[in-house]
């Protein structure tokens, strides 16, 4: 006899099957299969939400230099605008001190709002996008403990499957025995005798 290159060849004509082997193997296989495709999907999973948190990360940054560039070119404006009022009120003669001061006070002061404004809105939105990273990476772990688990569940499962499918396996009974005399069809050729 020829020795088959697979193992799973068991009929005399060769044929090619998985049908001999014995079940307890089947769900050992089956488990193992399972499981490592729980694992595998928790770790896609788990790695979607690094790069998330990742991105979310940048944005952050971004948002926050973002944000102190904006404030930066509010401020010179301001400067640009306060210096240019300064010199309309002298090339007109107004001198720098009541009224003419107040306003310019009031100007300085509502500028300085507006780039306080800039990055109050900068810091909010980069704490946005930093709550957001906190939470993709807060997904990631629990992406790969919900594999572990899934993957762990599947395993005791899969044992607990096995030791059923053994204990149904060696638990052969006479189906007659204690079934009473109307149910046995032997009754009457054990009675003549």
């Amino acid at each position: 006899a020829v020795a088959a290159p697979y193992p799973f060849t068991c009929h005399a004509t060769g044929e090619y099957t998985l049908m001999c082997i014995d079940p307890v193997s089947l769900a050992v296989i089956g488990g193992v299969t399972s499981a490592a495709g729980q694992l595998y999907s928790a770790s896609a999973q788990s790695a979607s939400y690094r790069a998330q948190s990742a991105y979310a990360d940048r944005q952050a940054e971004m948002a926050s230099q973002k944000g102190a560039y904006d404030a930066s070119q509010q401020a010179r404006q301001n400067d640009r605008q306060l210096a240019s009022m300064r010199g309309q009120y002298l090339s007109s003669g107004i001198a720098l001190s009541g009224s003419a001061v107040d306003t310019l006070q009031d100007s300085a002061t509502q500028a300085s709002l507006d780039e306080q404004a800039i990055r109050y809105g900068a810091q909010v939105q980069s704490d946005n996008y930093r709550f957001q990273a906190g939470l993709a990476r807060s997904n990631a772990s629990s992406a790969m403990t919900g594999g572990f688990l899934g993957a762990l569940s599947t395993g005791v499962n899969t044992l607990s499957g096995m030791n059923t499918a053994s204990a149904q396996r060696t638990m052969i009974t006479n189906p007659y025995v204690n079934a009473g005399t109307s149910n046995d069809p032997w009754y009457g050729l054990r009675r003549a005798g």
